[in-house]
């Protein structure tokens, strides 16, 4: 429990999403095969996480029909579970944020100039050009703030970045499960969540900066 604690409280290293991106890959291939079988485990669990709060989310405040008068506690404590573990393993999954929301960045700019195609089978061709800047926009600023956790040295995860992350990630599927309409509150509350988070982190820095520079 002490060390569950510690985990949670105390800044904690990020786990690199490609830890041998900079150095020499000197495993063993058994080494390496168990590595992928832990990265595959990972995902398929962060999978299911997801879907534990997507369901939770897309049942509230109502709650869930299928459970009569405890759908509501059903709903929320599948959010809850859900949540309890993003919150723990933050530091896991964050240097995968990056790359969800800078992955598409490239299509939403193409889609931005080239315009909506109303009769195109792929659903984001579809999209305005408004719509299709706001969510640029969205995942620019989303790169911007969590890139600190894929660089060489990847920045600790802090308390209030766990929150910060898994207050995010609610958020946003939070938008997925909301028909969309200006403003985009719950995107709004994701990115507030990541950029309180950054801002504690760049101060943190500063002051450290500060006082190298005193002793100097």
């Amino acid at each position: 429990m002490h060390r569950f604690l510690n985990q949670i409280f105390e800044p904690t290293p990020t786990i690199p999403f490609d830890p041998y991106r900079w150095r020499r890959d000197d495993r063993s291939v058994r080494e390496k095969v168990s590595s992928g079988i832990r990265i595959g485990l990972g995902l398929v669990c962060g999978f299911l996480v997801m879907i534990l709060a997507t369901a939770g989310l897309a049942t509230l405040p109502g709650g869930a029909p299928a459970y009569g008068r405890y759908g509501v506690l059903v709903s929320w404590s599948t959010l809850l579970l859900a949540s309890t573990v993003m919150v723990w393993t933050a530091n896991r999954w964050a240097p995968y944020l990056p790359g969800i929301f800078g992955a598409p960045l490239l299509k939403i700019l193409v889609q931005i100039l080239s315009g909506p195609s109303p009769y195109s089978s792929i659903p984001y061709r579809t999209v305005g050009r408004m719509e299709a800047a706001e969510f640029f926009a969205f995942c620019a600023v989303v790169l911007a703030l969590t890139w600190r956790f894929v660089r060489r040295r990847p920045a600790a995860t802090t308390f209030l970045d766990r929150l910060a992350l898994t207050c995010f990630a609610v958020a946003a599927l939070k938008q997925v499960v909301t028909p969309y309409h200006w403003p985009p509150l719950p995107l709004l509350v994701a990115i507030t969540a990541i950029f309180v988070a950054w801002l504690a982190y760049r101060w943190k820095l500063w002051k450290r900066r500060r006082a190298h520079n005193r002793l100097m």
